[in-house]
């Protein structure tokens, strides 16, 4: 047993590059009689050398630096895009790894190196403190200046995350094709660079804050300018055909990840186009949601019956299911939102209702409760304006649960109070 143990290893992206890394700083402690650290090391390294392999997708070099109370690790990869800590709900199927790095490591940073850049976690106090040497001097590569108009702020905070999640499951689903890690660090690549450079809404955690502050005009950009390196446009090209596949994955049933909102996977192909054509000298083409036509119901009686059970005929109900497409309306709120029969509603989607200055504050609610179960509206009463048939609006307190069907399906209760003096 020695004082100290050094290893260095260079890998290849691919699955079992963790598992070396572990062996590799278990052996390190063993050898520096620094066994007591192995846990908190292992989990540690482990994060950092999956995000080299999912984000980079390069050659992974590999630093352990063990004495017998303290260790240097130092996970060197080729791409440019340092990691940013995101502090996702705890339901979220990505994105808590560096919050764990912070939590288990006792210092830890990230420095551009000239091909890519380091990161380096120390548990302990090493006797060498080990000072980053900056990047030479180099000219910058080649960029493009894209031009993004009318940007829907936060239905793109939203998306990223959603994003990153469905790019995660799909990797799994496809880890046996050969380019499944070259191509989700690629996608990774082109929502870095997204997620660098479009603004992020300061979104307060309070209910009635988050509706007041998630408003039309404040939640759109009128314009970005985004630098994509030319070596990256090819990326946001990956990016819109994994997350394609990865949805159709998904809409088969093969991903455990929801229905998607309409909206968003028009965004994701207006984000991407914008490059891709910008990059080839297009002018820039605003962002634009679609219109979708209502989906009717299906005539499946045994579901109607089960969704109007849920209908308090005396109380101004509607159930959404997890597409959020109208499905049951009681007849007092049809009588309230000024409709004639169900049949004007049923089939509809919800944001019939929602005044359009808060529709994309909406889809990006809806889309991070199908993501991580985010639920800062739900179970509790709040009050918001509701858009009536004549395209009048009224305030009702608002009370919305979910209710769980047959084992699988989860619908959405929405119960309406309209204020007294909004009753007919």
């Amino acid at each position: 047993m020695s004082a100290s143990a050094t290893i260095e290893l260079t890998m290849l992206a691919e699955p079992r590059t963790v598992g070396r890394a572990r062996r590799a700083v278990r052996a390190a402690l063993e050898q520096a009689g620094a066994a007591h650290l192995r846990e908190r090391a292992e989990l540690v390294v482990s994060e950092l050398v999956t995000n080299a392999v999912v984000h980079a997708g390069t050659q992974v070099r590999l630093r352990i630096t063990a004495e017998r109370a303290a260790l240097r690790v130092e996970v060197e990869d080729r791409s440019v895009h340092l990691p940013v800590v995101r502090h996702r709900a705890a339901t979220a199927g990505t994105g808590r790894g560096l919050v764990l790095v912070e939590e288990h490591a006792d210092r830890w940073d990230a420095a551009r190196t000239d091909d890519g850049k380091i990161v380096w976690f120390e548990i302990g106090d090493p006797t060498d403190v080990i000072i980053p040497r900056p990047p030479t001097a180099r000219p910058s590569p080649g960029a493009v200046d894209i031009v993004l108009r009318r940007v829907p702020l936060v239905m793109h905070w939203a998306w990223q995350e959603h994003a990153a999640t469905l790019l995660r499951e799909y990797l799994l689903y496809s880890l046996e094709d050969d380019d499944a890690i070259g191509d989700h660090a690629a996608a990774s690549t082109a929502l870095s660079v997204l997620n660098e450079q479009l603004p992020t809404p300061d979104l307060p955690a309070d209910p009635n804050a988050v509706l007041a502050s998630s408003v039309e005009p404040a939640v759109t950009a009128d314009e970005v300018i985004l630098s994509v390196p030319s070596s990256s446009v090819r990326h946001f090209e990956v990016l819109d055909d994994l997350l394609r596949r990865a949805r159709a994955a998904a809409s088969d049933g093969q991903l455990l990840s929801p229905p998607i909102q309409p909206e968003m996977a028009e965004m994701r192909a207006w984000l991407c186009s914008q490059v891709i054509s910008q990059a080839a000298h297009a002018e820039p083409i605003a962002w634009q949601p679609g219109s979708h036509k209502p989906r009717r119901p299906n005539g499946d009686h045994e579901a109607a019956q089960r969704y109007d059970s849920l209908v308090d005929a005396g109380a101004p109900v509607l159930v959404t299911n997890d597409a959020c497409v109208i499905v049951a309306v009681s007849p007092s709120l049809l009588q309230f939102l000024g409709y004639r029969t169900e049949a004007d509603l049923l089939g509809q989607r919800i944001l019939v209702v929602v005044p359009t200055r808060y529709q994309q504050a909406h889809i990006a609610g809806i889309t991070l409760h199908a993501t991580n179960g985010r639920d800062v509206l739900l179970n509790q009463w709040v009050r918001v304006p509701v858009r009536r048939a004549d395209g009048h609006e009224a305030p009702v307190d608002l009370f919305i649960r979910t209710r769980r069907l047959d084992g699988s399906q989860h619908v959405f209760v929405a119960e309406f109070r309209p204020l007294r003096s909004e009753l007919p």
